[in-house]
């Protein structure tokens, strides 16, 4: 990655000391303009990260972070809530509270059977404006230590809450791995290997899906080919749901890093400036 990187920076400055020459003005300032691209060889990343007790991982988890706080709105399908899980604060303000896992072992519990392909929960956030997200985590968890510790979420974004981009499909755990009665807790977490942003949004979408099969199994909610994954993990849909504990998305209040395309409007923009100089001059 680094080295392309190297290249491409050795490239824009061939190719500009060339139109300095009068030589190729288009070509550098197509170049110029890839090299403002930040992004270009960007990488989403998740990693998971399992702990022998449902709050062996709240450490990892923020109270501080752009969606401490916030209550989301439900988006249909409305599945409701596990029967189990009556207490208001165990349902949509614990995705947010910092908290992890309340004394009622019963936080943040979804309901079952959803159906396949169906989501168990979906929920939209908005931040107020469009935001620089770092990184995104999801807590989920049980005190049964069962396959309720596991979790799978898709996730989009959008600007204006109409258009929105599709971040991707996190499944923590490989399907069929088993993890009756080993840990308590499961962290997802969601950032941008080649870069310091991961996305810059103003709404999230989160859509959380069951995971297991009431042996302690991870398996996705797909019944045959999986739409988000290309794959078919040759198992039935899942229809126990997780217990989501937390969802943090870190981040700096501020303006977003201008999109790769401004940037590049900005670099042609400059290089053309640059040979209509040159041809004044002449």
């Amino acid at each position: 990655m680094e080295l392309r990187k190297s290249l491409l920076s050795a490239l824009c400055a061939v190719f500009c000391l060339r139109a300095a020459k009068g030589f190729s003005i288009a070509l550098c300032c197509l170049v110029a303009g890839l090299c403002f691209v930040p992004s270009a060889w960007a990488v989403l990343t998740s990693s998971t990260t399992h702990g022998p007790a449902s709050n062996s991982l709240d450490g990892s988890i923020s109270n501080a972070d752009l969606l401490a706080g916030l209550i989301a709105t439900e988006l249909p399908p409305w599945n409701g809530w596990h029967p189990a899980n009556t207490d208001p604060l165990d349902q949509l303000p614990a995705f947010t509270d910092g908290l992890g896992m309340r004394a009622t072992g019963l936080t943040g519990l979804l309901n079952d059977f959803p159906g396949p392909g169906v989501p168990t929960k979906s929920i939209m956030y908005d931040l107020g404006s469009i935001l620089d997200i770092t990184e995104i985590k999801i807590l989920s968890g049980n005190n049964g230590k069962d396959g309720r510790i596991f979790s799978t979420t898709v996730i989009d974004s959008s600007n204006d809450g109409v258009n929105f981009s599709l971040l991707g499909y996190f499944q923590s755990d490989p399907s069929g791995i088993l993890y009756q009665g080993k840990d308590g807790s499961t962290l997802v977490e969601i950032y941008n290997d080649g870069s310091p942003t991961l996305l810059s949004a103003r709404f999230l979408r989160f859509y959380f899906y069951a995971v297991d099969n009431t042996g302690g199994q991870m398996r996705d909610p797909f019944d045959g080919l999986n739409p988000y994954t290309g794959l078919d993990d040759g198992l039935s849909a899942a229809f126990v749901s997780p217990l989501m504990l937390e969802i943090d998305a870190i981040g700096v209040n501020g303006t977003p890093v201008p999109e790769p395309a401004t940037m590049l409007l900005l670099g042609l923009g400059l290089m053309g400036l640059a040979g209509v100089r040159r041809r004044f001059r002449q």
